[in-house]
């Protein structure tokens, strides 16, 4: 795996930032292959491969859409093609991944009502299904792993309450998928969206998400889904595995690599292997005296988010531990200097992460 990266100082350093992230050598390789036309034989094989391991990879038997976007389009596509008019959504929020959501179903004019917790709690069943018995909603939107406050929803529990309520799933997996194991089908996720450059190891510009036959039929009566990002149109071209516009093919064929060894590695030993290099984070932190800033039984599997409750000069030790080789990210937005943020994601390997852990030792000597 190379330690060079796009920097005018040309600084070999390794990423353990919450995306995007480092890229490994055969991804790049895989990448920097001759391209083909996206209406050309050589791409359809691609994309219908593509189908096939995201479905083994999600546990589902739902059709996998591709998007030429980052994640956030697909925020976007679900308020546009789900959520008519005249209805009302149901936004829980428990971080920026979440309220940018909810941002953007205001900017599209839509109705909605937002349940928001306090940054670094999760998002409870109980709390789920005590909105849900309010009142009646046609969608609900959530996330699964925010990668701000490093938190993971028990969607396992969550997925089947709204299930039935009759409400239509709609899951921002944007950081944990692939890290974290996803049972689509059986947790009951209409919509279960991410973009290649967490977990997957790619870089950025590709998006995915699974959807159901009843997401489909939503998207047929709901009007002004726009262009660029209408689900039907999408789908309909997928089925042709093509796509209505030029995507990035580079990253589509490396999406096809990488989907091809997470089928053969096992979906569930790369989740394993993202929760034991968190884990060994986590760890770090406590023997170093931090405490963890998500809550017990919410700690993500892929983003590790530690509180600065050591008052170290947070900017200092990031600094640091860069000029070690190593890259890791402040706190999110308003809780710079707060927290600190380290992510194992995508092929980095445990051995990396200890080599990281140690050069954050001696960086947090000096950041002291």
């Amino acid at each position: 795996m190379p330690n060079k990266h796009f920097n005018p100082d040309g600084l070999d350093y390794r990423l353990f930032t919450p995306g995007p992230v480092q890229v490994p050598d055969w991804v790049l390789e895989e990448m920097g292959k001759p391209n083909d036309t996206h209406r050309s034989l050589a791409y359809r094989e691609m994309h219908a491969a593509i189908r096939e391991n995201m479905q083994k990879i999600l546990h589902t038997q739902n059709d996998i859409l591709l998007f030429a976007n980052s994640g956030t389009g697909i925020l976007e596509a679900c308020v546009r093609n789900l959520l008519a008019d005249d209805e009302t959504g149901l936004f829980f929020s428990c971080g920026a991944f979440g309220d940018r959501w909810i941002q953007i179903a205001e900017l599209n004019g839509k109705k909605f009502e937002a349940v928001k917790v306090e940054w670094g709690k999760g998002i409870t069943p109980e709390l789920v299904q005590e909105k849900l018995a309010e009142k009646k909603y046609p969608v609900v939107f959530i996330t699964f792993n925010e990668t701000s406050t490093g938190v993971l929803n028990p969607l396992d529990k969550i997925g089947p309450i709204v299930r039935d309520s009759g409400a239509i799933l709609c899951v921002d997996c944007v950081s944990g998928m692939g890290g974290t194991l996803l049972k689509v089908d059986e947790w009951g996720i209409d919509i279960a969206l991410a973009s290649v450059q967490k977990c997957f190891g790619i870089p950025p510009g590709l998006a995915f998400c699974s959807i159901s036959e009843r997401a489909l039929e939503k998207a047929k009566t709901v009007k002004n889904r726009g262009f660029y990002l209408d689900f039907l149109k999408i789908h309909k071209k997928g089925l042709q595995n093509e796509h209505p516009i030029t995507p990035c093919i580079p990253q589509i064929r490396s999406l096809k690599k990488v989907s091809e060894k997470i089928v053969e590695i096992t979906p569930e030993k790369f989740a394993e292997e993202h929760f034991e290099r968190t884990e060994l984070i986590r760890n770090w932190a406590k023997e170093n005296g931090f405490e963890i800033f998500s809550e017990e039984g919410y700690h993500s599997q892929t983003v590790v988010t530690i509180k600065n409750n050591l008052n170290i000069d947070v900017a200092k030790f990031v600094d640091e531990l860069f000029e070690r080789g190593y890259k890791i990210v402040n706190g999110y937005g308003s809780m710079k200097g707060q927290n600190f943020r380290m992510a194992p994601m995508g092929w980095i390997t445990l051995d990396e992460t200890k080599k990281m852990l140690e050069a954050a030792s001696e960086a947090l000597k000096v950041a002291k």
